[in-house]
């Protein structure tokens, strides 16, 4: 977790305090609004929580809603470049073993922050929304290149599967039960067996 930097003089660059700032504001960003949700968490509770001035909230966000947006965005790097890192050898449910390993880790790695991004997305308007549906949407080419679906039909079963790992992965984080988000790997891994090995 980024902490308060000491007042006065330090070595560190313009650079390492914007960052450390920056940080600092999505840690709050997840706490408060994990407790209080998008639409009632203010820019004061998010100052107060990450202990900047206003004046530097508004020197790296335009707004509530910017800081969110910019907060999804470096999540999403992460969840990407993870699932996308699957080995090019192995079978394919060997492969996709590896892509749905990783995804419910990163989730079960920090649940308020995963729920944040997955279910108070819904309440951060319509910008928020399609910055969702492009991360599924990801996901979805992910799966679909393990499976080498070629055609409309396996495209759409690709879309199908992805759409109920989000479904139960959301009802998870809803529930309140991190550890229900790794208990789904077995229960997945054997409904794609049966309905994409061919």
């Amino acid at each position: 977790m980024a902490e308060r930097l000491a007042s006065g003089r330090h070595r560190l660059s313009r650079e390492q305090v914007a960052a450390n700032q920056q940080q600092r504001l999505f840690k709050a960003l997840t706490a408060v609004m994990g407790n209080k949700g998008y639409h009632s968490t203010t820019v004061d509770d998010l100052i107060k929580e990450a202990g900047v001035s206003k004046a530097t909230f508004y020197q790296h966000f335009t707004s509530k809603q910017d800081c969110f947006m910019s907060a999804y965005a470096r999540m999403q790097q992460h969840v990407i470049a993870a699932v996308q890192a699957v080995p090019k050898t192995g079978t394919t449910m060997e492969r996709f073993t590896v892509m749905l390993d990783r995804y419910l880790g990163f989730l079960s790695l920090d649940p308020p922050t995963a729920r944040l991004f997955l279910v108070e997305v819904y309440a951060a308007g319509p910008d928020a929304i399609r910055r969702r549906v492009e991360l599924q949407q990801q996901f979805i080419t992910g799966v679909a290149t393990i499976f080498d679906a070629r055609s409309k039909d396996d495209r759409f079963a690709c879309q199908m599967l992805v759409a109920a790992i989000s479904m139960l992965v959301t009802q998870a984080l809803t529930d309140g039960d991190p550890d229900a988000i790794t208990a789904l790997k077995e229960p997945i891994l054997g409904f794609t067996e049966k309905v994409m090995e061919r």
